[in-house]
């Protein structure tokens, strides 16, 4: 307090008792003394409540504003953000956050979103404002993913009374992840599976320029076989280029409306002169429009690997039967039919749906070739794999047509099955999640466009 306000106190003081001598004649002036300072104490108390008071209001609500400026920029961010107190529970979760880790809630410990003890040091070097190497973990529910976490520190301004927070940034890397992973494997196949054509061209090329340059017969025939080594390699550039474009997105489940149905019949289309050759029918049963959760092109691509590989396969005047139907709340049980193929079949779950208990279209195609031995179908989806001495190997077979319709079905959600007896065939159950009939969904522009294009197909 200044001399100034001292003075005046003092000044106000006297004159409050001269004031009390004046009116109440005949008071002492201890009396008079006790009066004024009684009066004094309650208006300066009561003016130091209300001070009090203002200045709490005016500090809680810059203290929310505060607190609501973070929660702002937080939500307007794509990034999944957490903020944690320093006992490490989140008091606040972004829209970005909840749509990675749907399952955490405000005020659970930030190690309910993982129990990985490099979060769990991140989040202290964060909290005491140091700065915590970023690192990477892998989840798998419900679809592999990687989840790069950064975190800082969150210090306290002065109108806060409360410790540091600390701010943990999760990043879904998956895309770069896949990437690089990927590109490796892109390099380490292609150059295993294409050094044998590249090498044969490299000899019928050599030899035409030598010993053959005046045989036309020969010239012939080494030509024919240059083309067809030329043919594999672009399938193969092409098959690797394919998987590796699925499996960038496998993360992204799809949500646009397709028709299976309309994916048979694109399929059916494309091997028919291969199967009119060998005098093979694909012969379907069941509805006429099976409404997905899906992407077209990529169901058109699963449905034709399974059916070309089924013409491949069966022998010569047999038939290739296709059925399609929608399962109302799918469970694990209905997974293969009752009748197996044969006393001695063998079945498998390449990918099994990632729910239960809802809608899906349902395709099974099952072939009439030589089937598998056991033995082979845990490795029937890996890449490059081929059964040695089956007709699929015989012409030419890439090794990744399974391995595309395995990375299809886990970007859709769905499921994929296989039975295989000797002798006897092969039986691929295909699952993708239903779709609502609405008329508005229907993917027009595609169901116009197959419609037209097998208007004559059965």
């Amino acid at each position: 307090m200044s001399i100034a306000k001292i003075i005046s106190f003092i000044l106000a003081l006297v004159i409050g008792v001269l004031l009390i001598q004046f009116v109440l004649q005949g008071t002492n002036w201890l009396n008079s003394s006790l009066i004024v300072l009684t009066i004094a104490g309650l208006i300066f108390g009561t003016s130091y409540m209300f001070n009090t008071a203002e200045q709490t209001h005016r500090g809680d609500n810059q203290k929310f504003s505060f607190i609501k400026g973070e929660t702002r920029l937080a939500a307007s961010l794509q990034e999944a953000i957490i903020i944690v107190d320093d006992r490490r529970r989140m008091v606040h979760i972004n829209p970005a956050a909840h749509d990675l880790f749907p399952d955490i809630k405000v005020g659970e410990s930030i190690m309910s979103v993982s129990n990985n003890d490099n979060l769990a040091e991140l989040v202290a070097g964060a909290l005491i404002g140091s700065r915590p190497e970023p690192f990477v973990y892998q989840v798998y529910d419900p679809i592999e993913r990687h989840i790069r976490v950064t975190g800082s520190i969150l210090r306290p301004e002065p109108i806060l009374d409360e410790k540091s927070r600390a701010v943990i940034i999760f990043y879904d890397v998956t895309d770069l992840e896949r990437a690089n992973a990927l590109r490796a494997d892109f390099l380490a196949n292609a150059s295993h599976e294409l050094k044998t054509p590249v090498a044969s061209l490299l000899g019928y090329i050599e030899t035409l320029n030598g010993h053959a340059k005046d045989d036309p017969e020969a010239q012939s025939m080494f030509l024919g076989i240059m083309q067809q080594q030329a043919e594999r390699m672009q399938r193969l550039i092409s098959d690797i280029l394919s998987l590796r474009r699925i499996e960038l997105s496998e993360h992204r489940a799809p949500t646009e409306t397709a028709d299976l149905y309309l994916a048979y019949l694109a399929a059916k289309e494309s091997v028919a002169p291969m199967a009119k050759q060998s005098d093979i029918k694909i012969k379907y049963s069941g509805p006429k429009e099976l409404l997905v959760l899906g992407t077209q092109d990529e169901l058109v691509q699963l449905a034709l690997n399974i059916i070309d590989n089924g013409v491949k396969m069966t022998e010569a005047g047999q038939n290739i039967e296709v059925k399609g139907k929608i399962i109302k709340g799918w469970e694990a049980e209905n997974a293969f039919p009752k009748e197996a193929l044969a006393p001695d079949s063998s079945r498998r779950r390449i990918v099994s749906p990632a729910q239960t208990g809802v809608d899906f279209a349902q395709i099974r195609i099952r072939d009439k070739g030589p089937g598998f031995k056991k033995e082979h179908l845990p490795r029937l989806s890996e890449r490059f794999y081929r059964i040695a001495g089956d007709r699929s190997s015989e012409k030419k077979g890439t090794g990744l047509g399974l391995a595309i319709v395995k990375h299809i079905v886990k970007r859709h959600r769905g499921g994929l099955m296989i039975e295989t007896a000797e002798n006897v065939g092969t039986e691929f159950t295909i699952l993708i999640p239903a779709s609502k009939p609405d008329v508005d969904d229907r993917p027009d522009e595609v169901i116009r466009r197959f419609s037209t294009m097998f208007t004559n197909v059965s």
